[in-house]
C-alpha cells in the first residue's frame, strides 16, 4: 500500500472517479442488484440525481484538483532529490488526476556536474531554488492546462 499524502486529497475528485477509477456513484448503483420493486426504484432515482447533478460534480473536482495544486504550488513542501544513472531529479507531490503518478519529477542536473551527495544537496539553498524553480515551471504548465480547461466547461 502506497503512502498516504494529505496534501493530493480531494473529496469531489474521489467520488468522480477519473478515466482509471469508476465513479463512487457508478461504483454504489452498481452494486450486487436484489430483486425488490422498492429497492430499484430507490436506485432508479438516486442515478437520476446523480446525472442530473454530475456535471455540477465534475466542476467541483475540477475546481479541487487546481485548488490542491495551487497550495502545492505555492508552499513547495516536501520536495525530494534522487540520482538515477547520470541525473539528479527533484520531485513533489502533485495531484493529477488523469496521471498514476501523484508527483511532479524534474531534471535538475547532471549528476557529473555536482560532487556533493544527495543530502549534502538538499541543503545546498542554491541548489534547491534551481530545483524549485524548475518544479514550479512544471506545475505551472499543468495548473494554467487545468484552469483553460475549467474556463472551457464554464
Amino acid at each position: 500500500m502506497g503512502r498516504v499524502n494529505k496534501s493530493i486529497d480531494g473529496v469531489f475528485i474521489d467520488i468522480v472517479g477519473n478515466n482509471r477509477e469508476i465513479s463512487c456513484y457508478e461504483q454504489f448503483i452498481n452494486q450486487d442488484v436484489i430483486n425488490s420493486t422498492q429497492l430499484k426504484n430507490l436506485i432508479k432515482q438516486y442515478d437520476g440525481l446523480v446525472q442530473k447533478n454530475k456535471p455540477i460534480f465534475e466542476k467541483l473536482a475540477m475546481l479541487e484538483e487546481i485548488i490542491i495544486q495551487l497550495r502545492i504550488r505555492h508552499t513547495m513542501n516536501d520536495v525530494k532529490l534522487t540520482m538515477v544513472r547520470e541525473y539528479i531529479y527533484a520531485r513533489i507531490p502533485f495531484y493529477r488526476k488523469d496521471k498514476k503518478a501523484k508527483d511532479v519529477r524534474i531534471i535538475v542536473d547532471k549528476v557529473d556536474h555536482r560532487p556533493e551527495s544527495i543530502s549534502e544537496l538538499a541543503f545546498n539553498r542554491t541548489f534547491m531554488d534551481i530545483a524549485r524553480k524548475k518544479l514550479g515551471q512544471a506545475m505551472d504548465i499543468e495548473i494554467k492546462s487545468n484552469i483553460d480547461n475549467l474556463m472551457s466547461q464554464l
